[in-house]
């Protein structure tokens, strides 16, 4: 795919026939990627040849701060702000550094309701623009540990030195506003004393697994490498901890149920009761005997014939139909915390920002009226979680979160 080929006219984006709609900073922005000769997958910049580097960094940087600037984050300091968000939300994607959209026009092929035939609008500018750039440019930074101050050593087992908690993340998802995500978490774990660990990539593709169980595999590896830590904390890469100012909501959690593992409840109970973006995991034998068994279920025989561990979305919900599962059952319900997303006493935790919208590149809608309102985020709140959403769209919510960050 090329979007020099989109300036000329000729086939591009699935062989449709389309000319760029950029203009302003989009068709700037266009024109100093004509110029480029990117590597054909995705790459850091840092990690480019010397030529390209300086100038890649630059123009990812450039369009993730256009990302961020959209008025999104503004709205969102506003009361009762849901519905005027997503308007926006959807404005901009369709109009961002785009031309005026063309009238529609007839078609043999594509009927309206109302018996009108009409051609689906070009790809908009800020679209085109991300996907060549994620498909160019890797956001992620490379895999890191980060230990808190008084667990470093020249000398003897350092990582077994490490007696607080430790932050997880990590994932094999390219997206743009991820380096800035993960950053947004280690200053969450310097401020309070976590080892962080970051992995770029799946721990379970080897495997052939659903990316969805490397969160389970990054935690068994914890449990392991950090022998005496206190907790583990997994948090999704597309969540970002948006009050800083207000303690440990992680900690908090630990006091509010005595349960090995905690979760909250996911927003839409018509999917799912629980929602893995957030995992806490006391590291006591008994944790990590549920951190066990919830993996045993990966690729476990099921009557259905299912598979947790290789089956699509379309199939199955992976490692949270299994925990969901083990909470239904008798020996595991007690060691399972569920917790309320909100809670009276300014309680919150795992909020979630999305919209509904129609995500092109899975030609699905993504319908979210049946979110529970407690679980919708609001300034202030600990994390935001930007699930559920089209890639542009993720990238949105989460550049609109980190620019809600509330600090002392």
């Amino acid at each position: 795919m090329s979007l020099l080929r989109l300036v000329i006219g000729v086939p591009a984006f699935g062989g449709v026939a389309a000319i760029s709609s950029c203009r302003g900073f989009g068709r700037r922005l266009e024109q100093r990627l004509f110029s480029l000769s990117l590597p054909a997958r995705p790459v850091h910049p840092e990690a480019m040849h010397p030529g390209l580097r300086q100038e890649s960094g630059v123009i990812y940087r450039d369009f993730s701060n256009a990302v961020r600037s959209w008025k999104g984050g503004a709205i969102l300091r506003q009361a009762g702000m849901q519905s005027r968000f997503a308007a926006e939300a959807e404005r901009w994607v369709q109009q961002a550094f785009s031309e005026p959209s063309p009238p529609p026009v007839p078609s043999a092929t594509n009927e309206s309701a109302n018996g009108t035939a009409l051609v689906a609008p070009t790809t908009s500018c800020v679209a085109q623009l991300y996907s060549y750039l994620m498909t160019r440019i890797d956001a992620r930074p490379d895999s890191f540990l980060s230990l808190p101050e008084d667990a470093l050593s020249p000398r003897g087992d350092t990582l077994g030195k490490v007696a607080g908690p430790v932050l997880l993340s990590g994932g094999d998802r390219n997206a743009a506003m991820l380096d800035q995500v993960v950053a947004n978490h280690a200053r969450f774990a310097r401020a309070h004393g976590y080892a962080h660990w970051w992995h770029k990539g799946s721990l379970v593709a080897a495997r052939g697994w659903q990316p969805y169980w490397h969160k389970v595999e990054q935690l068994r590896l914890a449990t392991r490498r950090f022998r005496n830590a206190s907790a583990f904390v997994w948090v999704d890469d597309d969540i970002v901890l948006t009050n800083l100012r207000d303690g440990d909501r992680f900690a908090q959690a630990l006091r509010r149920s005595p349960a090995s593992l905690l979760v909250t409840r996911d927003p839409s109970s018509k999917h799912a009761e629980v929602n893995t973006g957030i995992i806490i995991l006391r590291n006591t034998k008994r944790g990590r005997a549920v951190l066990e068994a919830l993996w045993s279920r990966a690729d476990q025989w099921r009557a259905d014939g299912t598979s947790l561990s290789t089956d699509g979305q379309a199939s199955c919900l992976h490692e949270q139909q299994a925990l969901e599962e083990m909470l239904q059952s008798g020996e595991w319900a007690s060691e399972i915390g569920v917790l309320e997303q909100r809670a009276p006493g300014a309680w919150n935790l795992n909020t979630f920002l999305r919209w509904s919208h129609y995500d092109a590149e899975r030609e699905a809608d993504r319908r979210y009226e049946e979110d529970s309102r407690a679980g919708a985020w609001a300034h202030g709140d600990f994390a935001g979680h930007c699930s559920g959403l089209s890639q542009l769209r993720r990238a949105m919510c989460m550049g609109a979160l980190l620019g809600n960050v509330v600090v002392a």
